[in-house]
């Protein structure tokens, strides 16, 4: 890892979240971070653990699972590689709010909560940006919750994997043009969990968007031949 991480942070400052600290706090928070790498279906912190760091996803995917006490799915989201999380414990001395999966090979920047908050507390830019990202994922949260409440099963797993379009998607060169792609291995069964219906369902609403060449469904990736299609669901 010790290779990776001194590639990491000499690219450190042009993630976005990291482009208002000053060089002197960006030095500290780098130094005195932990790096992990984690293998595929790894767990990477417990629902209910002592919330002592902030992450930034360097590389991979992270699934995030909250349950009830029956273990039926409350909660199921992902992070993309780049992200910082999790925005609601910002300035809350509390623990995490779900369990975090390896859902790929991950390296991951453990940045301890004290030092973070004293750091953007003295730093007006970079909370204003934190301010304005919280209420993003509010607002976009609100989106999901509306959309998710459909009656339609089959609607909501479209919804669900335009959700995943919006917040995963990055362009890739697929078939000599550029195509919005989800490289990472989601499948059917946890679109199924995401949409809250069947695998059968969720096998169905694939199999159609397949038919009408909107997505190309694999094992490692999601291809997107129409993103206006499900962007259209968030105007």
């Amino acid at each position: 890892m010790n290779r990776d991480v001194d590639l990491y942070m000499e690219e450190i400052a042009r993630y976005d979240f990291f482009k208002r600290f000053s060089q002197a706090q960006l030095n500290q928070i780098i130094s005195q971070s932990i790096y992990h790498q984690y293998e595929k279906n790894q767990v990477l912190f417990f629902h209910g653990d002592p919330a002592r760091d902030y992450f930034f996803l360097l590389k991979g995917a992270i699934r995030l699972e909250k349950s009830d006490a029956s273990g039926e799915y409350l909660f199921q989201d992902y992070i993309k590689e780049g992200t910082f999380f999790p925005y609601s414990l910002m300035f809350n001395e509390r623990t995490y709010p779900y369990t975090g999966y390896s859902l790929t090979p991950v390296d991951l920047m453990l940045i301890p909560k004290d030092l973070l908050e004293k750091n953007v507390v003295d730093n007006q830019a970079q909370l204003l940006y934190m301010y304005q990202e919280m209420a993003e994922v509010l607002e976009f949260q609100e989106k999901r919750l509306q959309f998710t409440t459909n009656s339609s099963a089959y609607n909501r797993v479209i919804v669900s994997l335009a959700i995943w379009v919006r917040d995963m998607s990055r362009p890739m060169i697929v078939e000599d043009r550029t195509l919005k792609v989800i490289p990472y291995p989601l499948t059917i069964n946890e679109l199924a969990i995401t949409a809250g219906t069947t695998r059968e369902t969720a096998g169905k609403v694939v199999r159609d968007l397949t038919e009408e060449n909107l997505i190309d469904f694999s094992r490692k990736k999601i291809v997107i031949y129409d993103e206006d299609y499900f962007m259209n669901f968030f105007l």
